[in-house]
């Protein structure tokens, strides 16, 4: 190691067990002088715990589906507009379709005389059939009739494709959603021309809403699908939203080291909208009926480990200490502790139940201080 990073590390520790030591009034002091100090206490108390980890995301609907026109036509309509709320097989728009009305009105006239026409035949040949079976009339004949049914009824199911044909062409004039959602998106006003390569609309699912965190890859062995998820945003600072990892994706991106893992977040009343900027708390361990304390009556002493003679971070030491009152006087307690998360932690050694701890006032007491409990 370099000088400079050994002095750094020095140095540091060096401030950090002298910030201990300051602050406020000095412990050794008080001690000697008999100074009772002011403290706040709590009894611990065995309670349920549960590690969260943080992460960042971008508010999407489960399902977004943009909707083409199959046609090159002007959007003649708009029935439903960005913020409505659609159904599965609500037109939200049509494109111009009177030519195709036209030529489904064409095409049905058609298919009517082609069926008409068919009809006249096939009377006709089924009267040549019985006199050609009885003899009455020559093959020749009854193959003229028989040749004028089939061009008949060639010509009626060449008119009924048309008129299925025309009739597809103008359902596509209709710009349907296939999912309930809401129209997120619209790309064209009513007159512009449309195509099949850009999308006319957009309907997101937002009965379930997704987030797809990154996780850095020493995270990932800890989740697993199912996991409970806290969501919080900016547009409801008082509320929490409860959702669950739904799929921990199997690849790394070795350019950020993250994988995805996907959230979903039931989302009913439709509070929740795509483009939402969130904050995740994702629930990965839990731990119930244990001893836990507020993380603030914590107090922390950094030394570097000599013993080896080699000075390298790896051997700065933490420890990790509180203090509890028996009777008027404080007593320093070394700990060990468990999971964690923002304001409380797992105390697995150290502490008992029904212990009168410090959590207030606590960086002003030394062990055995003199020390006034005060509500």
């Amino acid at each position: 190691m370099k000088v400079k990073s050994l002095i750094y590390i020095l140095a540091t520790a060096g401030l950090l067990v002298i910030g201990l030591n300051c602050g406020g009034p000095d412990r050794e002091s008080a001690k000697k002088e008999g100074n009772v100090i002011p403290v706040r206490v709590m009894k611990v108390e065995r309670g349920n715990i549960v590690k969260t980890l943080d992460y960042l995301g971008d508010i999407k609907g489960l399902k977004e589906i943009k909707i083409y026109s199959v046609l090159s036509a002007k959007l003649l309509k708009i029935n439903h507009d960005v913020g409505s709320f659609v159904k599965a097989g609500d037109t939200i728009g049509i494109v111009d379709n009177d030519r195709l009305k036209q030529m489904v009105e064409q095409a049905e006239a058609a298919l009517k005389s082609a069926k008409a026409q068919y009809k006249n035949v096939l009377t006709e040949w089924e009267r040549i059939k019985n006199l050609y079976e009885n003899n009455a009339i020559s093959k020749s004949q009854y193959d003229a009739v028989n040749a004028q049914k089939e061009t008949a009824e060639a010509g009626a199911r060449q008119a009924e494709a048309n008129y299925k044909t025309a009739l597809k062409q103008l359902k596509d004039s209709y710009l349907v959603s296939p999912i309930n959602g809401i129209v997120s998106d619209r790309f064209y006003d009513v007159g512009d021309m449309c195509t099949p390569q850009m999308p006319v609309f957009t309907v997101v699912d937002m009965d379930t809403v997704k987030i797809e965190i990154q996780v850095p890859d020493n995270e990932v062995s800890l989740m697993k699908e199912g996991l409970e998820a806290l969501i919080s945003v900016d547009a409801y600072p008082d509320t929490m939203f409860k959702g669950s990892v739904y799929k921990v994706y199997p690849t790394i991106n070795p350019a950020t080291r993250t994988t995805t893992v996907e959230i979903r977040i039931p989302n009913k009343n439709h509070l929740l909208k795509p483009g939402m900027f969130a904050r995740v708390k994702v629930m990965v361990e839990k731990k119930n009926n244990v001893l836990v304390i507020p993380r603030k009556a914590i107090l922390e002493r950094t030394e570097l480990d000599l013993s080896s003679g080699e000075i390298t971070t790896s051997r700065v030491k933490i420890d990790r200490y509180v203090f509890v009152v028996n009777g008027s006087v404080a007593h320093k307690r070394k700990i060990k502790t468990g999971i964690e998360n923002d304001n409380f932690v797992e105390v697995t050694d150290g502490l008992k139940k029904g212990e009168l701890l410090v959590v207030i006032g606590q960086q002003f007491v030394s062990d055995s201080s003199r020390v006034e409990i005060i509500e």
